[in-house]
């Protein structure tokens, strides 16, 4: 991708502090400042995959538009559906070795919601993505050599598609951005409207 810098009208902040959104955003060539939301990302599971992620995302944008005047706000939340179960980051290490084990010789979708806030103006936009992912079969003792990694303990789903985890992905359909956090032809598309 180029490494053009866009301008935009305002501050562009993006509320995460996850290194794979950083990066993402980066390569659309966007300058943007670093907001941590510090909110709860659980105690959301009776909702719909997509209104959970939707959700999610705008409680992350709003809780950084508090903190700030005449910027955009850009946030994302991503969870891994599979058969309606709903997985989000691992709570330990017994977590994500269920997690892979589920998921393991199966399909699954990954659902990203995005949310563009506008302060102090309030506009806001809301969108959502879906990448249906097919993994290979692993075995418990690559389940465990995974884990001791670390990698999954901090991903939707227990593994990173962009990580040592793209070994168990047999098929990806839809946006690869999407799988690894941050959907950019989504927010491309959202951030052209500011």
């Amino acid at each position: 991708m180029s490494t053009k810098r866009v301008m935009l009208k305002k501050r562009l902040i993006l509320a995460s502090n996850s290194p794979r959104r950083i990066a993402l955003l980066k390569s659309l060539g966007y300058q943007f400042d670093i907001m941590p939301h510090h909110i709860e990302e659980r105690g959301y599971d009776n909702d719909l995959p997509t209104t959970l992620v939707q959700r999610l995302a705008f409680l992350k944008a709003s809780a950084v538009a508090k903190r700030v005047d005449n910027a955009i706000i850009v946030s994302a939340d991503t969870i891994v559906l599979h058969n309606k179960n709903i997985f989000g980051k691992p709570k330990d290490t017994h977590d994500a070795r269920r997690i892979l084990s589920i998921l393991s010789d199966s399909e699954h979708d990954v659902v990203s919601g995005v949310c563009v806030i506008e302060a102090p103006l309030k506009k806001k936009l809301l969108r959502t993505a879906q990448t249906h992912i097919k993994m290979k079969r692993i075995t418990e003792e690559e389940i465990e050599m995974y884990i001791g990694s670390g990698e999954p303990m901090d991903k939707a789903g227990a593994y990173a598609i962009q990580g040592i985890g793209r070994k168990f992905i047999e098929k990806i359909d839809g946006s690869y951005s999407n799988a690894v956090g941050l959907p950019l032809e989504i927010l491309q598309e959202m951030l052209s409207n500011f």
